[in-house]
């Protein structure tokens, strides 16, 4: 369109038709001289301009104005300057508020004192045009600049709360609960890249997955949402956990970059039987009613997502079990968790633990033991721990 062809109407499209508002300045001054001299500069510089006579009256000002800038005198009878800007701090806690200081001291020690008080600047009286308006102006660059980082983080946070309510129906939407099954998933940030799920065919075989995904945080987490897909759907069609890898590894080969990838343990348990696929996890353990580990199931497959044709390199490993006997799976978050002594949680920790606990509280005998473990720390990767009653 050329500028001949815009009209009037088009105009109105073209411009914001709420005017920005002047900022604020509230002027804190005992003398009616100083005050009114202050407010003067403030308003010809285009700015809107309160004052306040002294520093109680000031936080008064603050609460039913809440102003922008603050230009505070330091000597004043009664609260002074820097108990007032001590207050100004206390009061807009999380919130930026420039504070000047005005003196006519202008000593090293007088200016360290206001910075400390929690002052931003400091304004030598008499004040002068130019340097106020250099002032006020940085003042308001910086407000700005503080505004759009709040919206910036504002819209961030929406977008983290509808990515993680997407991925949390991926996950809850068709997983179903069971009594032989306890876990829990501790993120290291807002998203994990842990996802335990846990499914049954119409035949009743109970299936249940933990899957890693390489990393940390949301792109980890988008990275196990293919694995989702496939682990539901063809459990919901009682497949074999053979067939269930091998496509689970094309969907992720199709839809990860190079150099993103998913390690996982499934299990598939009928009447009395059982099928176990490990590829890049910590080994699973089979443990006995005693909890002594009747046999270690190590990894014997590639990672989903690696390589298009190693998925199902070694079929699932089948068992059969004496009821009372458990499995128990874990990522290697939880292995490799380190306490702030630099020591690994472990696996000898891990299988002692579970040694020394009652079946039905071995899952969460790990957990706290983790909490002394990292002793308020975190672990520097998602971990999962998860323990299925066999039976």
């Amino acid at each position: 369109m050329s500028h001949s062809q815009v009209n009037a109407d088009d105009l109105t499209l073209l411009v914001d038709p709420q005017p920005v508002r002047p900022m604020t300045v509230l002027v804190v001054d005992d003398t009616l001289i100083g005050r009114a001299t202050v407010s003067a500069l403030v308003r010809r510089l285009g700015y809107r301009c309160i004052e306040a006579s002294d520093g109680a009256a000031a936080l008064q000002a603050f609460r039913s104005v809440r102003p922008d800038i603050v230009l505070m005198d330091v000597v004043m009878p009664g609260m002074d300057g820097l108990q007032a800007t001590r207050e100004l701090r206390r009061l807009c806690a999380g919130i930026w508020l420039p504070i000047l200081l005005l003196s006519a001291r202008s000593d090293d020690e007088d200016m360290i004192a206001g910075l400390e008080a929690g002052a931003d600047d400091y304004l030598s009286k008499p004040i002068r045009r130019a340097v106020l308006a250099a002032k006020l102006a940085a003042c308001a660059r910086q407000l700005a600049l503080q505004a759009d980082m709040n919206n910036y983080r504002a819209e961030q946070e929406a977008e983290t709360e509808f990515a993680r309510g997407v991925i949390e129906r991926q996950v809850q939407g068709k997983a179903v609960s069971d009594p032989r099954v306890r876990y829990s998933v501790t993120p290291t940030t807002q998203f994990s890249g842990d996802i335990v799920a846990v499914s049954r065919s119409p035949s009743g075989a109970l299936y249940v997955l933990l899957a890693d995904a390489t990393g940390h945080g949301l792109a980890a987490a988008i990275s196990v949402l293919p694995v989702l897909q496939v682990f539901f759907g063809m459990a919901a069609k009682n497949l074999s956990l053979g067939l269930m890898a091998g496509e689970i590894n094309r969907h992720l080969m199709s839809s990860l970059p190079v150099g993103r990838f998913v390690a996982a343990s499934m299990v598939r348990l009928g009447e009395g039987f059982g099928e176990l696929w490990v590829g890049g996890t910590p080994e699973v353990l089979w443990l006995d009613r005693s909890g002594a580990v009747n046999e270690r199931f190590a990894s014997a497959n590639l990672p989903l997502g690696i390589d298009a044709d190693d998925a199902v390199d070694v079929p699932p490993r089948h068992f059969r079990w004496t009821p009372g006997d458990q499995l128990v799976l874990c990522s290697d978050g939880l292995l490799e968790a380190h306490a702030p002594s630099g020591e690994a949680f472990g696996s000898a920790r891990l299988e002692r633990l579970l040694y020394d606990s009652p079946p039905a509280q071995r899952h969460d005998a790990v957990r706290r033991a983790l909490d002394v473990h990292l002793d308020g720390a975190s672990a520097h990767d998602d971990v999962s721990l998860l323990v299925i009653d066999l039976y």
